[in-house]
């Protein structure tokens, strides 16, 4: 009687899987582009100063780190490396976290009028970029759906659930960092093109999707 009902399962089992593989679906691949302005900059200094034997160690950097204080940030916004040693200087990276982004051009102007004129980088951001990475995740899937929807619709037919779900990949690109990108001319961006990704003054999230729903008649 046991063997009998394990034989009986099975039959079911196999039954259902065979019907499962044999379900039509419909797969398409989508794609959404989410742009959003950066809020806020930070702001690389390169110091140096000459070594001498006099100078203790603690008080190398201490007139000119407090010459950063006019800019009225708290210290949360204000991160230093800690002191290098060259052959002939000391050096010490600050960085200025704005998170006005109008106020740069004048920050820069009283960086320059203070003697400070070797920057590291300007690197463009923007808070909960985590956000915007799920937004594209959320908008490609709309996307798919309605692709799926309107092929489906060519045959008089339509979609039910989701059978599979891929992310492809994500990619993001700054355009303030767009120089230092590899294949650069590989990515289409707004100059000579209808269909671009890149626009100047964006920060560009790509999230592509690949979806296979069942297809009803």
């Amino acid at each position: 009687m046991k063997k009998a009902l394990f034989v009986l399962t099975l039959f079911i089992s196999y039954s259902c899987f065979a019907q499962l593989q044999n379900i039509p679906l419909v797969t398409v691949e989508a794609e959404s582009v989410v742009k959003v302005k950066p809020d806020h900059v930070i702001i690389g200094v390169k110091l140096n100063k000459k070594i001498q034997i006099t100078n203790a160690t603690f008080e190398i950097f201490r007139e000119i780190d407090s010459q950063f204080k006019i800019f009225g940030l708290d210290d949360k916004f204000i991160y230093q490396s800690y002191i290098q040693a060259d052959s002939s200087v000391y050096i010490k990276e600050i960085f200025l976290t704005l998170m006005d982004i109008n106020s740069l051009d004048k920050t820069l102007l009283e960086l320059y009028k203070l003697g400070y004129k070797q920057y590291i980088y300007l690197d463009y951001r923007v808070q909960n970029l985590i956000s915007y990475k799920n937004q594209a995740r959320k908008e490609a899937m709309t996307v798919a759906k309605n692709k799926a929807v309107l092929l489906a619709g060519e045959l008089n037919q339509t979609i039910g659930k989701a059978h599979k779900i891929e992310e492809i990949n994500q990619e993001s690109y700054n355009w303030y960092n767009i120089h230092d990108m590899d294949n650069l001319e590989n990515i289409p961006y707004k100059s000579g093109s209808d269909f671009y990704t890149i626009e100047p003054g964006y920060i560009t999230i790509i999230s592509r999707v690949r979806v296979s729903f069942d297809l009803i008649k």
